[in-house]
């Protein structure tokens, strides 16, 4: 029963050739990484795995040189090297670990070891969940698994990296060991000559001795926080991005079979103005004859349209099922509601129950009134507010629904009067001049200033304070728009991210992951005006929805389901731009914003927006499987295996991406009309 630590060493390196033996306070990093591996309990050998090329003729000349196991293998097919080393060295636990992280820490590789046997599974690691410092990754396996990755694995981004076939393959069980906080933003992984200086100056601080680890390493940055600076910014795994790149099929993906989509279009057109009853999910939002247009079912981060065709979706319902769809706590509570009625004549004790958690959730909440969609919350929002201060005039920033005190201010004004208009007053994001210029050229007459408090740009240093600060001094209230940030962002939303306390804010989409619910939260003060002005419909108080609410905060209160959103978004997020840059597109699309929700930019060789290319962009993701509009909705569904399967599409369709938009005419290559855009706030 061995349990064999094995090493990928080989001298090959794009970014830092010869980085395995370079000198690190006198010894070569390869020594630093086998002497660390060994002090290991758990471990029984530790073997050096690199290749028989003649370029890694000095690795093994140094493992001979210093009494260390050495395995040749193939160059390229570096799995058969791994999995010949284990074999070679009768393996029954097998723990993978790379000689460029010379920072590697024998307890916690102690500790990997440790919760696979305790567990029993086929595969465990501290990387599935990104949450330690890149550089202490650490994989175990058992032999059967690496055989089964050995003979089954096929794609060449398998072949290369090892445990991609195992991180991807539902039946193969699995176990992660997770940070209680969350340090992945450190890198102590060598991948350039920063890395390189960053893991030098470590050492040159704990010198001379060996015995340090993750703790001792944490306290140095505490005292001396300049040395994380030193590779900052870094990013990580772009060695397995580019390998995607490289084994994608570049070319038009095959076209879908779309009949019945085609059949229920055809009727909805008849009956149903727009087709749709949202305008983000009509036809116009998709390429048509290329993407579905109604969908079936869905589960998890997946659904299946009326004809059959399966798509990892990342639109999500427009963001509400930060769980996945029909999560199965949200589907029982709500089963377990509807059982004793949905809809009664008096208020119903999940009202208080939920209202009492929210205010223990959210820093500004003090009172709490439900609605069913977020048009409804900031809708209510304005009006409380109006009724407080008895003003009318209200400043905003953002989108805010369709209720026309809002929309009178987008192009989607039709039929809200001119009147209404002229009552709501937009102000540009990250512009504190020109927020205080309107509430300047309006004394005393602005009722709130409502904002999203974030979405894809940052706010800028003091920016929400001013905003608030600037509220206060004209005797308006501020409001946040927390629709979309909130619980995606944590369960205290933006305000409790950025340290701002609005006097009211508005929650939903995520409240009741899919079932709708929102609600208007606040000080009492201001919320006692609902005891005066209407905000009252007859469904505000239905008790699936609540229930469902109640089950969805269960999860995000008591499991690490938000930490798990934000490293598969960090790992998404990462690869498109890796992908983008592969194709030579970086110029042209970007992913911004925080992993947990990123925004994809499609720009012209101007810098503006780009219809066209995003037209493409998802005609091609939709017939590879994706589902998309321009945002990753990421919900807890969307696992590593989604994330690998998603980041495929991406290599492909960028690929050919790059080669269209080098044509004279590139529209030849849509197969329906061009994408049109809604309106435009963000």
């Amino acid at each position: 029963m061995s349990t064999v630590a094995v090493v990928q060493a080989r001298m090959g390196s794009t970014r830092l050739p010869g980085k395995v033996l370079a000198d690190i306070e006198g010894r070569p990093m390869l020594w630093r990484v086998v002497s660390r591996a060994a002090r290991a309990r758990l471990v029984d050998k530790v073997v050096v795995a690199t290749s028989t090329d003649a370029s890694d003729d000095p690795v093994a000349a140094f493992c001979l040189d210093e009494g260390i196991a050495c395995h040749r293998g193939p160059l390229h097919d570096v799995l058969a090297r791994f999995h010949g080393a284990a074999q070679t060295h009768a393996a029954h636990t097998v723990v993978r670990i790379t000689a460029d992280c010379p920072l590697l820490d024998p307890d916690v590789l102690d500790a990997v070891v440790a919760l696979f046997r305790d567990t029993g599974c086929d595969y465990a690691s501290n990387v599935e969940r990104p949450s330690y410092p890149d550089g202490l990754d650490v994989e175990v396996m058992s032999a059967k698994a690496l055989e089964r990755a050995f003979t089954s694995a096929d794609k060449p981004s398998e072949r290369e990296h090892v445990t991609p076939w195992l991180r991807t393959r539902p039946d193969v069980a699995r176990a992660s060991l997770t940070h209680p906080q969350d340090l992945s933003g450190l890198r102590f992984t060598v991948d350039d000559a920063r890395d390189l200086a960053f893991v030098r100056e470590v050492y040159r601080r704990m010198a001379p001795g060996e015995a340090f680890g993750l703790a001792d390493i944490l306290e140095l940055l505490r005292r001396s926080p300049d040395i994380a600076t030193i590779n900052e910014g870094t990013m990580s795994n772009e060695g397995y991005y580019r390998s995607l790149y490289q084994q994608a099929p570049v070319g038009a993906a095959p076209a879908l079979r779309l009949e019945q989509s085609a059949l229920l279009t055809e009727r909805s057109r008849r009956v149903i103005p727009g087709m749709a009853q949202t305008f983000s999910k009509g036809t116009s939002q998709y390429v048509q004859g290329a993407s579905p247009t109604f969908l079936a079912r869905g589960k998890g981060c997946r659904v299946w349209d009326v004809d059959g065709n399966e798509y990892v979706d990342f639109v999500q319902g427009l963001l509400p099922n930060i769980l996945g769809y029909a999560h199965d706590g949200v589907n029982q509570a709500v089963a377990k509601a509807m059982a004793d009625g949905v809809s009664f004549t008096l208020p119903h004790p999940l009202e208080v129950e939920l209202a009492e958690r929210l205010t223990r959730l959210i820093p500004c909440a003090e009172m709490v009134r439900f609605g069913k969609n977020g048009s409804d919350a900031t809708a209510g929002a304005v009006r409380a507010a109006r009724a407080f201060t008895g003003r009318e005039l209200v400043a905003c920033c953002g989108y805010h629904g369709w209720q026309d005190w809002y929309i009178g201010t987008t192009t989607r004004n039709a039929g809200v009067p001119q009147a209404v208009r002229e009552l709501t007053k937009p102000f540009p994001y990250n512009d504190l001049p020109a927020l205080e210029r309107l509430l300047e050229e309006h004394p005393g007459r602005f009722a709130a200033v409502i904002m999203e408090a974030f979405n894809f740009t940052e706010p800028a240093p003091g920016f929400l304070e001013g905003v608030k600060k600037l509220a206060r001094k004209h005797g308006a209230l501020l409001i946040f728009d927390e629709i979309c940030t909130g619980f995606h962002f944590g369960l205290g939303g933006a305000q409790k991210l950025f340290g701002v306390i609005p006097d009211l804010a508005c929650f939903g989409k995520a409240m009741g992951n899919g079932f709708p619910i929102s609600c208007v939260v606040g000080r009492a003060d201001v919320m006692r005006m609902y005891e005066e002005c209407f905000f009252s419909f007859t469904f505000g108080g239905e008790t699936a929805s609540l229930a469902a609410s109640m089950a969805v905060l269960d999860v995000l209160e008591h499991t690490d389901a938000l930490d798990s959103i934000r490293a598969n978004g960090q790992i998404l997020q990462d690869g498109v731009n890796a992908l983008a840059r592969e194709a030579g597109l970086e110029s042209r699309i970007r992913c911004t914003g925080r992993p947990n929700w990123s925004l994809l930019g499609f720009l012209d060789e101007n810098g503006g927006g780009d219809m066209l290319l995003r037209s493409l962009f998802q005609q091609e993701m939709a017939r590879r499987g994706v589902l998309i509009l321009v945002t990753h909705n990421m919900s807890v569904s969307h696992d590593h295996a989604t994330v690998s399967r998603a980041l495929e599409a991406y290599a492909s369709t960028f690929k050919t991406l790059a080669q269209w938009v080098s044509d004279a005419d590139p529209a030849k290559h849509l197969a329906g009309p061009m994408i049109q855009p809604v309106f435009r706030v963000r």
